[in-house]
């Protein structure tokens, strides 16, 4: 294990636009003000959602044919950003507006890439692996940054950057061994990634655009944490992993765990023994932004586990205590549903009384489930309501929905599915839980 000492004042860094909206108002954080800190953690490349050992057993299973792992395989032949003839379409700028912009374009290419190294680690063709690097080439070579355009908020800027950052960092962290991609333009990417997505995760977390960090949503925070240790991993970036930690631990703003959770219940039905449901701090707000934190947790999490620190045991499992109650309200949106709930207040949008059904209803389906239930499966940590969410997706696609949704990277039930197999886990859902 190696100690390394946190210098969070990071006086170099040159923060990218100043103007705020509404959104972002009414106060200031400010984690260049923090003290030294150090965690204790181990980088064996590669080391963010997927080390060599988790290749190594997945391959196993495919080749022979074993579920719910071939299932899972065959999900990822069938999609078009698995395929050699997916075609990268670099932007100069990455752009997300109201009704989306350029962002999709983007995360499609980050998609395919990571979908594409996939193929390669598993089934070992080279043409696979080129077709990833080459997608990670052209962007690094062609895009300049992330911006807005007039009527936009700074808000739009810190998503698009939190949530592309992070997805074009894995798939670069599954090819920088391979041996086809050449040194300097794998120096080159990093460099690229680094000025691109940090700047502005980093400005957003520091004063989260000169507003109160209570006025913002864990949704907003956590994929900036979650591209900053991106990228901390990707490029044996200590200060970067270290600040990530930090905040997942005591940060101002929602993304700290303890401001993610609002409350805690019991669960009426008794499934979940003792006070381990806890409500989320979107749970008034929408479900979409509710269930979009799964995954973001899910991916913070297994990523510092991969170095070493594991987030998923913190405060006695909070972090499955959270995706439990949010897989409980969801997971059949078509029946009532006995659901404690306690009012909070927002400081965006004011009181929020009852849990929200808006997205347009209960029920939205994203990929993570199947990363959250096996995890805490092994740790016979009983996540029952996300082992229910899982069967329901199985077996688990890519995460965009053809919208400005391409939040997430999806295949967990081919990547993070381990034994022992439960009763039915070997099996695809029939009908199958649509995005």
């Amino acid at each position: 294990m190696k100690q390394i000492i946190l210098n969070l004042v990071i006086g170099s860094l040159s923060f990218i636009g100043t103007s705020c909206s509404a959104e972002f108002e009414n106060g200031v954080s400010d984690i260049d003000s923090w003290e030294p800190v150090s965690y204790e953690f181990t980088i064996k490349h590669p080391c963010l959602v997927h080390t060599q050992a988790d290749f190594d057993y997945v391959k196993s299973k495919v080749d022979q044919q074993a579920q719910p792992w071939f299932d899972g395989w065959n999900k990822l032949l069938e999609s078009d950003g698995a395929k050699l003839t997916w075609t990268a379409r670099p932007q100069e700028e990455i752009i997300r507006t109201s009704s989306g912009g350029n962002f999709n374009t983007a995360a499609f290419d980050a998609a395919a890439a990571y979908q594409l190294a996939l193929r390669w680690k598993i089934s070992g063709d080279e043409d696979y692996a080129k077709a990833s690097i080459d997608i990670l080439n052209k962007w690094a070579k062609t895009c300049k940054g992330v911006n807005v355009t007039t009527g936009q908020t700074d808000g739009h800027r810190l998503l698009a950057a939190g949530f592309i950052g992070y997805q074009f960092a894995n798939p670069a962290e599954i090819m920088r061994d391979y041996p086809g991609w050449k040194k300097e333009d794998f120096e080159y990417f990093k460099e690229w990634i680094t000025s691109v997505f940090y700047p502005i995760c980093y400005q957003f977390l520091g004063d989260h655009f000169n507003s109160a960090p209570e006025d913002g949503w864990m949704s907003w925070d956590l994929p900036a944490m979650l591209t900053i240790l991106s990228i901390g991993v990707l490029c044996d970036d200590a200060d970067k992993i270290n600040l990530a930690l930090r905040y997942f631990y005591e940060g101002e703003g929602m993304g700290c765990i303890d401001k993610s959770v609002v409350a805690m219940h019991e669960d009426p039905a008794g499934k979940v023994i003792g006070k381990h449901l806890a409500q989320s701090q979107e749970m008034g707000r929408d479900q979409g932004h509710s269930t979009l934190n799964v995954p973001l947790h899910a991916y913070f999490c297994q990523t510092a586990y991969n170095i070493g620190i594991d987030l998923f045991s913190y405060k006695d499992n909070i972090v499955l205590d959270l995706c439990e109650y949010t897989a409980k309200y969801n997971v059949n949106p078509e029946e009532a549903v006995d659901l404690p709930y306690t009012p909070y207040y927002s400081g965006k949008e004011g009181w929020h009384n009852v849990i929200s059904q808006n997205d347009p209803v209960r029920g939205r389906a994203r990929p993570g489930w199947e990363l959250i239930y096996n995890h805490y499966k092994l740790k016979g940590a009983n996540p029952d309501y996300s082992r229910e969410f899982a069967r329901t997706m199985r077996p688990e696609g890519g995460g965009h929905r053809g919208c400005a949704e391409s939040d997430d990277m999806g295949f967990g039930t081919l990547m993070y599915t381990r034994e022992p197999i439960e009763l039915g886990e070997d099996q695809a859902a029939f009908p199958v839980r649509e995005y």
